[in-house]
């Protein structure tokens, strides 16, 4: 069986030295991380990105990491009533729109450039590397893929945060798309890559030595906690090469995984977060080649906001920050001082424009803030009791949060032991 399996490895590498350059076909996602900001203002506007991770065809490398891409803003969408409602009763004059770019162009490190059509992306402000508990991410990073790494794949420092946070608070502020901004750009139509820059496996291999125990992959089937159910089938796609000590090709790009849904729990009252596990127990290198395995999840790249984590055994779940306990704190105590009245030295009640102030923007941001200061005190009171209220459901009583994979989602598939091919 063994025999079988490195015959099959090296016709797969002797069929792959044959071929024609490699055309990336549609539907195959472009991770561009943007190298500067850019302001939204109006479509067209010119943005400027590398590619984050490489793009592979069966066992050559296509498009190296570090590529330069050139694109434009190509839709600014409208704001839904409700969203804008919402926002305004925050403070918050300039709600988020949803803004999506498209991708013209991929320039190699020789100035070659390549047209390319991408589907319309979203960006993601912030996304991190997720691995398992106890683990460390691995890297399988060039000289060219380590600046748009660090660039695309960190946790935004708290000075970062902090600032973010505070400029969110003005009621009229710039949108913009910060530097390191991460978009999944799915290909339109076929993209044919020289071959003189496709043929650099030697230099550059996928996967070797000791590392050869995961695979990379992307998520063909979207997973959600919420509607996810036991036993459901997961099919994703192996997005790099997976190459022996000796490097003889095992995995190559493109091939199928199989899986299914080992454990599925919805998000539940009390902030309960939902919880979502799988595995993968076949891959199929072609046609008629089934190789049995045994894979579970080792990794993944998501939103850092979505506070994803992953446990010993796989599974995914949202981590709730110990930060959101200082709101509800902050709130409730706004509220109860909110009820206390001090008096000048005449006996007068003091009007109190600052903690009245606080009152309201506790309650209703801005527009908290002016009502508390026009109104009597009491309504002062009521708005800070209703937001802090509101802040302690949020935060303790209220449903939790699923676990959401959408397709192509980048994954990272631990091999726990590996057959012969059946």
């Amino acid at each position: 069986m063994r025999g079988c399996f490195v015959l099959l490895t090296l016709t797969l590498s002797a069929l792959a030295q044959k071929s024609s350059p490699p055309a990336i076909p549609p539907g195959v996602p472009l991770r561009v991380a943007l190298d500067r900001k850019v302001a939204i203002k109006h479509v067209g506007e010119a943005v400027h990105g590398r590619l984050v991770e490489p793009v592979y065809v069966f066992d050559r490398l296509a498009l190296p990491a570090g590529s330069i891409v050139e694109g434009h803003i190509a839709e600014i969408g409208g704001i839904p009533f409700r969203r804008r409602l919402i926002s305004i009763l925050s403070g918050d004059f300039t709600p988020p729109r949803e803004v999506r770019a498209q991708f013209d162009a991929v320039v190699l490190s020789d100035r070659t450039r390549l047209p390319l059509r991408t589907f319309p992306a979203r960006g993601t402000a912030h996304t991190v590397r997720i691995v398992m508990r106890g683990q460390k991410p691995k890297e399988h990073a060039s000289a060219l893929d380590k600046w748009a790494a660090v660039r695309a794949f960190r946790q935004p420092g708290k000075l970062t945060r902090l600032k973010s946070r505070l400029f969110a608070m003005l009621p009229y502020h710039r949108r913009a798309w910060p530097a390191g901004t991460m978009f999944d750009a799915l290909l339109q139509q076929p993209l044919t890559a020289p071959l003189s820059h496709a043929d650099v496996q030697a230099d550059q291999p996928a996967v070797a030595g000791s590392a050869a125990e995961a695979i990379s992959a992307r998520l063909l089937t979207p997973l959600s906690s919420a509607t996810a159910r036991r036993g459901a089938q997961v099919e994703a796609v192996v997005t790099r090469p997976l190459f022996s000590a000796a490097h003889r090709l095992l995995i190559p790009e493109g091939s199928r995984l199989l899986g299914e849904v080992v454990k599925a729990r919805p998000a539940r009252r009390l902030h309960r977060s939902g919880t979502l596990l799988f595995v993968f127990h076949e891959v199929h290198v072609q046609p008629g080649a089934v190789q049995s395995i045994q894979g579970y999840l080792e990794g993944v790249q998501a939103d850092y906001d979505a506070h994803l984590a992953l446990n010993s055994e796989g599974a995914a779940h949202v981590a709730s920050p110990k930060t959101r306990f200082i709101f509800p704190a902050i709130a409730a105590s706004v509220a109860g001082l909110s009820f206390h009245q001090d008096y000048n030295a005449q006996g007068v009640p003091d009007r109190d424009s600052a903690g009245r102030a606080e009152s309201g923007a506790v309650g209703l941001g801005l527009i908290g803030t002016l009502v508390a200061q026009i109104g009597p005190r009491a309504v002062a009171s009521g708005i800070a009791v209703a937001g802090a209220a509101w802040s302690v459901y949020a935060t303790f009583i209220a449903r939790g949060a699923n676990v959401v994979l959408p397709a192509n989602t980048a994954v990272r598939i631990n091999l726990k032991a590996r057959a012969g091919v059946n």
